[in-house]
């Protein structure tokens, strides 16, 4: 044994021939290849091909070494592993950088893809970080304070980036803990379905994953342990609701209304205000009539009740989202019978290893082998980009009778196979679980035994519409009643209620109401808007770009919002506010170029469109590009006093 295997992990005495064999058998080999390259500058690593693989039913691709040169890679791998050299001392330089990411996909990247991967990458200790131009007065910033609102994800991102900066803020969050949508959802099975190794901040390496994809309560693990690690805890007041905030402009700062757990309330006054709160904040309840004449157990999925036991009882699912499909299998499996109420069936993907652990060998390789993290991660990420390829429409190719795009038409195909084979011996429930709409429409939904459930004897899936709750059940617009002991609300969230229930009021007494009423919310870049000065929104209207990571794009919000932060600083500024044509410009070529996406045509009735048929949710450019316009904002977009 080679004791310069014995860097960091703990099961260093099983790093034999034949462990060091298993972790090469179970790593990703492309990435694997890119961290000995980075290591060694081995040319015949670099030599080796790549070609593209399908993955999660073909909706996603993933660059791997070429079949031809697996073997050759797995002995190359082995002989260096086994006498591995150390990590090498000099600094990364973004030109290198460029030829690995350029190896690792095997063709050339544009200047807006290799600086957006670079990020993701994750080489630099905090590659989205923020720096002072000139040293602040700190006396001066004592009195200044910025309000976060909500300490979910995005709220601990910007927490840490002002940390860092020594700036003061606070974070109030409503709930009793932390966590966000994460702290809410305690639904059995609940469970990230984006893999952990993209799903997590680039500032903190190598956190232990158990698992590929996280569970709930990993989840809440992993966001404690940042808050504490980088000492944001402490300035969280939890059990505090922001109620309104009105904008002072002779002061040129927010007055804030709070409400603490008693019910008692509090004035706050902040210079800055960043709404955190997100998109999954506020539970939407389905409009069926007679919902309060059921005598039954009945509650959201937001809201589970861990006291009630199922087993042995009839249970009724409303809503085969994200949520529901992910929840329903487990209380299938417990309960007497279950029946699921299906309005649209989902476009619903395998994904591979989705309840996978990582092993002992893999564990090694991400503690013992420089890089392999970042390129592990980053192949992730690379594969997650490429789902933007379904997403628009090629007309020519609809010229020529397709549906929507080549690519888009072939995840169709695969999809509607995957189906096939899991019900398609069943004719009427094939009909039933096939989407009408185009794959990426609406959200992709991972299955988690979704089909398999289905085939259960104690499983029905009703797709008739609902008429009427009644005393001991549900009825459907066929008259059938069939009568249930608890009802499972999986809904989803009200996804269009953006900063709901504040009540936020801007320059000159403007009200969210008035400023999007005309059809529904609208934002610059997804953060700012005229008429509200030093507020900024993360997870705003169309901001949720077309890919990538959300601890990612919470970073680059971060950024954006804390350069314009210190600029006002170091300038001596009260306020920044975003221009009202360049809002207006900004949302003009957004209709346009949602007109070449999916959603709106294909997606209506899902969460991605709002009640006016327009989709306020999603960016329509590519993320490279959106990237591009948030790494360094440009101060003409915006005026100051």
């Amino acid at each position: 044994m080679n004791s310069k295997l014995d860097r960091k992990t703990d099961n260093s005495a099983a790093c034999d021939d034949a462990f060091i064999r298993s972790a090469i058998e179970q790593s990703n080999l492309n990435a694997l290849r890119l961290a000995l390259y980075q290591l060694t500058r081995d040319p015949e690593l670099a030599a080796m091909e790549v070609e593209p693989f399908a993955i999660r039913g073909g909706a996603l691709f993933t660059m791997v070494v070429a079949e031809r040169h697996r073997s050759r890679m797995k002995e190359k791998a082995f002989e260096i592993l086994k006498n591995m050299p150390e990590r090498p001392t000099e600094p990364v330089t973004k030109d290198g950088v460029r030829e690995l990411q350029t190896l690792f996909s095997g063709k050339e990247l544009s200047e807006p893809d290799f600086q957006y991967g670079f990020e993701e990458l994750a080489l630099e200790d905090f590659p989205r970080d923020v720096k002072w131009s000139k040293e602040p007065d700190r006396q001066k910033l004592k009195d200044y304070k910025i309000a976060i609102i909500g300490a979910g994800i995005s709220g601990i991102a910007m927490a840490v980036s002002l940390q860092r900066l020594g700036l003061p803020y606070t974070i109030f969050e409503r709930q009793p803990d932390l966590g966000g949508t994460w702290w809410i959802n305690d639904y059995p099975e609940a469970r990230v379905d984006t893999s952990s190794f993209l799903y997590q901040f680039k500032f903190e390496k190598n956190y232990p994953w158990p698992e590929y994809f996280a569970s709930r309560d990993e989840t809440l693990k992993y966001l404690n342990h940042v808050a504490r690690k980088y000492a944001v805890t402490d300035k969280i007041r939890f059990s505090t609701e922001l109620v309104s905030a009105k904008w002072d402009d002779t002061k040129s700062l927010w007055r804030c209304k709070l409400r603490q757990a008693d019910g008692s309330e509090l004035e706050e006054r902040a210079n800055v205000i960043v709404s955190a709160i997100g998109l999954f904040a506020t539970p939407k309840y389905p409009d069926i009539k007679g919902m309060q004449e059921f005598q039954g157990k009945m509650f959201h999925t937001t809201a589970w009740d861990h006291g009630f036991g199922y087993g042995g009882k009839r249970v009724a699912l409303i809503g085969n989202g994200s949520t529901g499909s992910q929840l329903m299998p487990r209380v299938a499996s417990i309960a007497k019978s279950l029946t699921a109420f299906q309005r649209t069936p989902n476009w619903i993907q395998p994904v591979e290893n989705y309840q996978g652990k990582i092993t002992r060998e893999i564990r090694w390789l991400f503690d013992n082998v420089p890089f392999y993290w970042n390129w592990f991660g980053y192949s992730v990420f690379a594969a997650a980009s490429s789902s933007q390829e379904l997403q628009a429409h090629d007309r020519e190719w609809q010229k020529k009778g397709g549906r929507i795009s080549e690519p888009n038409d072939k995840v169709r195909m695969a999809l509607t196979q995957y189906i096939k084979e899991k019900v398609g011996d069943d004719p009427e429930l094939f009909e039933k679980c096939l989407p009408k709409y185009a794959p990426m429409a609406r959200r992709l939904v991972v299955d988690n035994g979704w089909y398999d459930a289905l085939r259960r004897d104690n499983v029905e899936l009703v797709t008739t519409g609902i008429e009427c709750f009644t005393r001991s059940g549900i009825r459907t617009v066929d008259g059938v009643e069939r009568e249930f002991d608890l009802v499972i609300l999986g809904a989803g969230f009200q996804v269009s209620r953006f900063l709901w229930p504040v009540k936020y009021e801007g320059r000159n007494g403007a009200t969210l109401e008035q400023s999007w009423q005309t059809d529904g919310a609208r934002s610059y870049l997804g953060m700012t808007m005229p008429g509200y000065p030093n507020f900024f929104m993360f997870y705003g209207p169309n901001g949720q770009p077309r890919s990538g990571s959300f601890y990612s794009w919470a970073e680059v919000w971060s950024r954006y919002t804390l350069k314009l932060i210190v600029k006002m600083i170091e300038s001596g500024l009260n306020s920044i506010e975003c221009r009202r044509e360049v809002f207006e410009e900004y949302n003009r070529r957004m209709d346009l170029a949602n007109k070449e996406i999916v959603w709106e045509d294909e997606g209506k009735g899902g969460y991605y469109v709002n009640e006016y048929g327009r989709s306020s949710v999603n960016l329509p450019w590519r993320v490279e590009q959106y990237h591009s316009w948030t790494k360094e904002p440009n101060l003409d977009d915006f005026t100051s006093t």
